[in-house]
């Protein structure tokens, strides 16, 4: 009767050594994201021209589909929440905001906002966006689109 317990218990100590190692993990790439604290280094003007300049102080903040903006010339702050659609594919992508509330130093504004239909490109931790003011630009040097690029300062 020992005997054939031991016999047991060595086949089912080969049998589990025998078992096929696990498949080795595949590298996880991070897929770049817009998701942190964004400042704005340049206003590009209409078509990213360089009539611009750089923004006095504007920030954006972006976490999955909601976004908050900060802006803050002489004495006027400026805040506006939106939501954000963004695109997929190559770049440039399409990216879609609704506002859905904007203060003007402290002071709810009332009133409907038209959906900014624009473009945007991340390369690293550099976003630069192109908004329309009737339409979706067709490119970051569409005459009809506001450009402007943000560095990301914080996740």
């Amino acid at each position: 009767m020992r005997a054939v317990v031991l016999l047991v218990l060595l086949g089912m100590a080969l049998s589990l050594s025998a078992a096929p190692a696990p498949l080795p993990r595949r590298d996880r790439v991070e897929k770049p994201t817009l998701d942190g604290e964004w400042k704005a280094t340049q206003e590009k003007g209409r078509g990213g021209g360089a009539q611009g300049g750089r923004p006095e102080n504007f920030t954006m903040t972006i976490r999955g589909t909601q976004m908050k903006f900060r802006v803050q010339e002489g004495g006027t702050s400026m805040e506006a929440d939106a939501t954000v659609t963004l695109g997929t594919g190559a770049y440039p992508r399409t990216i879609d905001m609704r506002i859905t509330r904007i203060r003007v130093n402290g002071e709810d504004m009332k009133g409907e906002q038209p959906p900014g239909l624009g473009l945007y490109t991340l390369e690293g931790n550099t976003l630069t966006i192109g908004i329309g003011r009737e339409k979706r630009p067709t490119s970051l040097d569409d005459k009809s689109s506001d450009v402007m690029v943000f560095t990301r300062v914080g996740r």
